[in-house]
């Protein structure tokens, strides 16, 4: 991912922002737009908090840069209709404020209570979401390198041990809710 992250951030350098889409075997732009979209400062974020190399925050004051000289607006930031020309539309998607700049303060933020803590994780659309000690436990089963205690648990995310009305589409049962309630230790 480090090595993803750094081809990315090469990108960044040559564009001062992400295209939509770059083919990387023609060495070509194919769709321009930049919807300042989250996923590139978000995973600059989560590398550094996994190997606090200063690399990461390098390419954050990178990004932050061309976000304040490219897509700053009168009020806000603005999608740019083309990293080519960096010319502005007049849009800015609420992920840019729920997202991408909060990883970007994060990053830079390190004595920030959610840098210290291990209890929290991001969604994939960065809402903070607590991790207990109960599903830190189920998880540090497979990290331990017992794999006889890995496969022994094997059965439980096979799909003919769940009863009938955990296969079934929206909307879930009752006794369902009350499953899901159990499996992350809360409490109804």
């Amino acid at each position: 991912s480090s090595g993803i992250n750094a081809e990315y951030g090469g990108l960044w350098l040559k564009y001062d922002a992400l295209p939509e889409r770059y083919n990387w075997e023609r060495k070509i732009c194919e769709y321009s737009i930049y919807p300042l979209r989250p996923e590139f400062a978000e995973a600059t974020y989560l590398l550094y908090q996994a190997t606090k190399h200063p690399f990461y925050q390098y390419v954050g004051e990178a990004i932050y840069q061309s976000l304040e000289q490219y897509t700053r607006a009168k009020c806000g930031y603005a999608t740019l209709n083309s990293v080519l020309s960096k010319k502005q539309e007049d849009r800015m998607e609420s992920f840019f404020l729920s997202e991408t700049c909060k990883y970007l303060y994060l990053l830079f933020d390190t004595d920030n209570p959610l840098n210290q803590r291990g209890d929290f994780i991001f969604t994939t659309e960065g809402h903070l979401m607590r991790v207990d000690s109960f599903a830190r436990e189920r998880r540090n089963v497979f990290n331990k390198g017992d794999t006889d205690k890995a496969t022994n648990i094997s059965h439980l995310f096979s799909c003919e041990t769940f009863p009938r009305y955990r296969q079934l589409a929206p909307p879930f049962s009752e006794q369902y809710w009350f499953d899901i309630a159990s499996l992350i230790n809360l409490k109804l």
